[in-house]
């Protein structure tokens, strides 16, 4: 028992990952690396958009619609979708991919984050927040503590990221307010 205790022990001591924070998250004006906004240190994006004249079960249906339509990553998953609330919560990945480059190593990046749309009163309110790198299939990382030697990079990632992310909630925008009825 002592020896199990003992090894335990040099196992936390060890392993880098467990309590050490190797880079402490760069926060500029309110963002990280100066890109990707922080509310409550933690990385994460708001969006209102008024729809006019639309019932709530119309506005619901175009964002379930829009979801399915633009939400088919592998792992991409909705868990939770009232249509009397006008809730969709899911689990949503992203890509980045960074050529590679005299400066840069590139490579390809998955993130996952949780994405809330809620519907109500002619408008619905996204939500994107709980941004994870993911590693391997079992390590996801907050990105608020992802660690890169070259800060660089780590700034290409995440002004992709932003663009990718801000695209998403525009193409939800257009997705709903655009949509044409048979």
């Amino acid at each position: 028992m002592r020896f199990f205790l003992i090894g335990l022990l040099l196992a936390f001591l060890i392993n880098p990952s467990y309590g050490v924070v190797d880079c402490p998250p760069a926060i500029t004006n309110g963002k990280l690396y100066g890109i990707l906004p922080v509310v409550n240190q933690r990385v994460s994006y708001y969006e209102v958009a008024d729809c006019g004249a639309v019932s709530q079960a119309d506005l619901f249906r175009c964002v379930r619609l829009w979801a399915a339509q633009s939400c088919h990553a592998p792992g991409d998953t909705f868990s939770l979708s009232d249509k009397e609330t006008g809730d969709l919560v899911g689990r949503v990945s992203q890509v980045i991919t960074l050529p590679r480059s005299e400066q840069s190593a590139g490579g390809v990046y998955v993130f996952q984050y949780n994405f809330v749309i809620e519907c109500t009163n002619r408008k619905y309110r996204a939500t994107i927040t709980q941004l994870d790198v993911r590693e391997s299939e079992a390590k996801l990382i907050p990105i608020e503590i992802y660690c890169q030697k070259n800060e660089a990079e780590l700034r290409a990632i995440y002004a992709t990221l932003d663009g990718q992310i801000r695209d998403r909630l525009a193409s939800l925008q257009e997705g709903v307010k655009n949509y044409k009825p048979f």
